[in-house]
């Protein structure tokens, strides 16, 4: 822990929906608990599995939270870029960690003892009650997916989490044909085959290891409900 928090710490904190609205100096007080860590692309944070005795926050880069099943399918839960916990809730649990959290570009990670952070969230109530609200709009949104995953095509799942995630993340996606299967629940040469269609309409263009919205517009007019992962 250090006496003199790192500023950079201080902003990379502040861009979470819920730390911010700490005051600065809980903020300042919260950064100086705080450690940085480094991972390469295909590197794990974490896998589950693992004990939760960590708080993990996006400083830099792209990691996926995701979970396999014994059958060797991949349910994406998360794509979390900077400003992003990976696992706020589980400081408050005792429980191991539920998904794996691998990084997808290669990331700089905020490191802060589960205690600690708990300790310092139930100091400051409007952080408190904005990860409760956040950890409500998580269900909302799990359940909506549920429900996408039964009732929609292939192809109007893969336009709903490419409208939700072009505005969320912006237009250029780092996505591959794999990461999209994963995020929708379908096979990747069903994703491909989507994708190659929306790009002869013009809607997206792929490149190697990215998606380009071309028209957002059309994009979000031809998408049919929310989807929630971010």
């Amino acid at each position: 822990m250090s006496d003199t928090p790192c500023p950079q710490i201080i902003e990379a904190l502040r861009e979470d929906i819920n730390l911010r609205l700490a005051p600065s100096e809980a903020l300042a007080e919260l950064a100086r608990a705080a450690r940085r860590l480094h991972f390469e692309k295909g590197a794990y944070v974490f896998e589950a599995g693992d004990s939760a005795e960590q708080y993990y926050l996006v400083e830099s880069g792209r990691v996926v939270l995701s979970r396999e099943s014994p059958g060797g399918k991949v349910f994406t839960f998360r794509i979390a870029v900077r400003g992003t916990p990976l696992n706020a809730v589980t400081c408050f649990r005792t429980r191991v960690r539920f998904f794996s959290a691998r990084v997808a570009e290669a990331a700089t990670i905020i490191t802060i003892p589960c205690a600690v952070f708990k300790a310092w969230v139930l100091d400051n109530p409007a952080v408190a009650a904005g990860i409760i609200s956040t950890m409500g709009d998580l269900l909302d949104g799990a359940y909506t997916r549920i429900l996408d995953l039964i009732d929609e095509s292939v192809e109007k799942r893969i336009l709903n989490a490419l409208s939700m995630l072009s505005s969320r993340i912006g237009l250029e996606l780092p996505l591959t044909n794999a990461d999209v299967a994963e995020l929708v629940g379908t096979s990747r040469e069903s994703a491909a085959r989507v994708i190659s269609r929306l790009q002869e309409h013009g809607l997206v263009a792929k490149s190697r290891g990215a998606i380009s919205v071309m028209d957002k517009e059309r994009l979000d007019a031809s998408s049919t409900s929310p989807f929630f992962i971010l």
